[in-house]
This record gives C-alpha cells, structure tokens and sequence, in this order.
C-alpha cells in the first residue's frame, strides 16, 4: 500500500515539474518575440546579445565577357530555436564574460 501512495506522488511530483518546465518555456517563447505588450522590446532585451543581432548582407558583383554585369546580395539571418536562446541565457548567468579569455 505505501508504495502504490509513493508512486502516485512521485508521479505528481514529476507532472508537475514537467507542465511546469513546458509552461515556462512557452512563456519565455512569448515574451522574447515580442507577442504580448511592452515586454519585447524592454531593457532585459537590450543586454541580450542574442536579440540585438541584426541580418548582415554581402554584395558580391561580377561582370561578364559581354559587358553584363551580375549582383549577388546574400543575405544572413540568425534564426535560433528559443530553447538555445534559453540555455545561452543560462550559461550567461553563471558564466558572465563571454569574450575571449585575457592575458593576465
């Protein structure tokens, strides 16, 4: 009988970390894009590197034998699943300097 009741508990015990865990991180996936109010754009996104990178763009151009000229524009957009911005966010607080080492 006592078993039965300490499985039944550690099985609460375990839903409820797991919808815990899964609703948190369908909050956080919210709040950083910007879906909800004045949330996506406040100051906790200003020191977030993650969120200020911008797309960057190359032109590459090149011309031909007949005198045609040819324009490459590549575009680059950092696309990140919100789980790897949580766990950058994570590493960042327990680990603040994220340059490169110093020579001291």
């Amino acid at each position: 009988m006592r078993a039965a009741v300490w499985n039944a508990r550690a099985a609460l015990l375990y839903s409820v970390g797991g919808w815990t865990m899964l609703g948190a991180m369908l909050h956080y996936n919210s709040s950083s894009s910007g879906g909800s109010g004045e949330s996506g754009g406040g100051p906790e996104n200003e020191s977030d590197p993650q969120a200020n990178q911008a797309t960057r763009k190359e032109v590459f151009t090149r011309e031909t034998g007949f005198g045609l000229q040819i324009t490459t524009v590549v575009t680059y957009k950092d696309v990140q699943p919100p789980i790897t911005r949580l766990l950058r966010r994570v590493k960042s607080f327990f680990d603040p300097s994220d340059g490169p080492p110093s020579a001291n």
